[in-house]
């Protein structure tokens, strides 16, 4: 037995194929209403930290639920001390209202509001984000 033979099986070769005729199949019909397209209502939203006013719109789509990953590149670039109050707030903020924050790379974090926690290892919560500023610290 060959690969084609062995394929032919798994996924139905010729003659391996039970044909139908198109008469077997029936149209199943939904009625209006019953299901319908909703938009939906939480977003991963991408924000960037330019300054510390910029604080206020990470707050504003916390509190309609999105999950943000904040790009604070910006900020890091052009003043650490204002950096590390802004980012200061933003975690205050998050944990008061149950939300969760973790660092993703040097320069990006990710934001989620109450209900929604970010998986780690256990006794990594800190660490994770302590560690990422303190990357960030040291290149400045």
């Amino acid at each position: 037995m060959g690969l084609r033979d062995f394929l032919d099986r798994i996924i139905g070769g010729p003659e391996y194929r039970e044909s139908s005729p198109i008469e077997d199949y029936v149209e199943l019909e939904i009625p209006k209403g019953e299901y319908t397209s909703t938009a939906p209502s939480r977003f991963v939203k991408v924000c960037k930290l330019k300054g510390f006013a910029d604080v206020d719109s990470v707050v504003r789509e916390l509190g309609e639920g999105n999950i943000v990953v904040l790009d604070i590149k910006p900020l890091a670039e052009r003043s650490m001390n204002e950096l590390k109050h802004a980012v200061d707030e933003v975690k205050d903020i998050v944990l008061s209202v149950g939300g969760d924050i973790a660092g993703l790379s040097e320069y990006n974090l990710i934001i989620t509001p109450s209900g929604i926690k970010i998986e780690r290892a256990p006794g990594t919560r800190a660490g994770d984000f302590e560690a990422t500023m303190e990357k960030i610290r040291k290149r400045a």
